[in-house]
């Protein structure tokens, strides 16, 4: 059995006008191609649907039967075409982005708000999470992108970079070496109070072998698990604690102040990352080429 839409669109319409010529018109057909259409129809289910006369039609037992899951198939198709052309359209969506908490709270509600003004009727959804957490989000399905620092990753996961910014030093603004006007270089921090992320992040094994004294790593004066909270412990004057230059950016304190670091310089990349075998939505899309806007603003 190979029943179509135009069969049953036929059939319906035949119905709607009570009678084939009428219905000929409002499907843009001839009235020969209608009646062939209900009859290809009638010869499949193997039933007679509709009663023809000179001036009108009747509807039989099967046809009755018939017509109204035939309405509902057709309404049916209808709206899921129309959900869909509002997805193409971005008219409607969610977007799931997974981030880390400093990101989630000092750069993706901007984003966000400009994203919306935008596209208001599609629904942004931030997961703040450490950023193995954001990886399982992704893979699973869960998120559509992950935003972040992804150094290393056991699963395949497409990557872009959309931000590359070289690593300095938030420090308190009362600090000597923060009025400091020549380049600070990581030597400079030598005995200074730091303030250092837990090892599990990652970042640490990048920082601590630059601090070392007397070829041991220096331990830190605190150490916490987000950035946000190492650049209050040092808007408090507790230390000073080594940030990407988006960082410095983005925080906007009296009480701390970002100097970039050299000899050497050291490049942190934000990435975003994606399941290799999902294609994103036309809403996750749009979502991305805001965020790659707003990056792209951040890093000039």
């Amino acid at each position: 059995m190979n029943i179509t839409l135009r069969q049953l669109r036929a059939f319906v319409e035949v119905v709607h006008s009570n009678g084939f010529t009428s219905a000929a018109r409002k499907l843009h057909l001839t009235q020969s191609a209608t009646s062939l259409l209900v009859r290809e129809l009638e010869s499949q289910l193997g039933l007679a649907l509709v009663d023809r006369t000179t001036r009108q039609i009747a509807l039989t037992d099967a046809g009755r039967e018939l017509f109204d899951s035939a309405e509902r198939i057709l309404a049916d198709v209808e709206h899921a075409v129309a959900n869909t052309q509002d997805l193409v359209q971005k008219r409607r969506g969610r977007v799931t982005v997974a981030t880390t908490p400093f990101l989630a709270a000092n750069f993706l509600p901007e984003v966000i708000a400009r994203f919306q003004a935008s596209h208001p009727a599609i629904t942004v959804r931030i997961a703040d999470l450490p950023t193995d957490q954001l990886v399982r989000l992704v893979d699973n399905g869960d998120a559509d992108m992950g935003f972040g620092v992804f150094p290393q990753m056991d699963v395949a996961l497409e990557r872009a970079t959309l931000l590359r910014h070289s690593l300095g030093v938030m420090l308190p603004a009362a600090w000597p070496l923060a009025q400091r006007r020549k380049r600070l270089t990581w030597a400079d921090l030598d005995g200074r109070p730091m303030i250092g992320l837990v090892p599990a992040g990652g970042f640490r094994n990048l920082v601590d072998p630059m601090l070392r004294r007397e070829s041991e790593p220096a331990a830190p004066h605190f150490e916490v698990g987000h950035l946000s909270t190492a650049v209050g412990l040092v808007e408090a004057g507790l230390g000073a604690t080594v940030v990407p230059a988006y960082v410095g950016a983005l925080v906007r304190s009296t009480r701390a102040r970002f100097r970039e670091l050299n000899d050497p310089v050291i490049h942190r990349s934000v990435e975003l990352v994606w399941r290799a075998a999902r294609s994103l939505s036309p809403g996750a899309s749009a979502f991305r080429s805001c965020l790659e806007a707003c990056c792209k603003q951040l890093q000039a």
